[in-house]
């Protein structure tokens, strides 16, 4: 259950965040310019071969995934326990390096493992997601990361307050 005082604040946090998605596109619309501008700069720039681009990619997900666990010094059980999640999709993902978990499942493996907001923005971006500013369950996750509650039960709350997909 959620405080009045989380429930008032995570209200007035989605209030000044939350993007419509008529608002998004008329931000990209007065943005051409800029983003015309950036693309002169990166034109500019060294270019590389697509040799030397594939080799530049980072690790994947599910390499990243056990480097974060190794580095949390908790245990694969401790780590999918807190992340609301089941043994058998946790050993699939352990078993199955090409597996692409949901989105609400990085999410909640970020969760468990109390990865501050650049740590789950990288996760997310390794398997393919990112957090959207027009996405309430993003905004109530990456509100309670930003505070440094890493509870999934309290945000599972605050997801199904809202009627959202929980986490896990």
């Amino acid at each position: 259950m959620l405080t009045e005082e989380i429930r008032l604040s995570l209200e007035k946090y989605l209030a000044e965040n939350y993007v419509e998605t008529s608002e998004r596109y008329a931000d990209y619309a007065l943005n051409v310019d800029s983003v015309k501008e950036s693309d002169k700069c990166f034109s500019k720039k060294e270019s590389f071969s697509l040799e030397e681009l594939v080799n530049e990619v980072g690790e994947s997900f599910h390499e990243m995934l056990f480097l974060k666990i190794d580095m949390s010094g908790m245990t694969d059980v401790e780590v999918y326990k807190r992340a609301n999640m089941d043994r058998k999709l946790f050993s699939k993902i352990r078993s199955n390096p090409a597996y692409h978990p949901r989105k609400q499942t990085v999410l909640a493996l970020a969760i468990a493992l109390k990865l501050d907001l650049d740590g789950t923005v990288d996760l997310l971006s390794r398997a393919e997601y990112a957090l959207s500013p027009g996405n309430k369950g993003d905004l109530i996750v990456k509100y309670f990361i930003e505070r440094g509650i890493y509870d999934i039960q309290t945000i599972n709350f605050a997801l199904y307050e809202y009627d959202l997909p929980i986490l896990g």
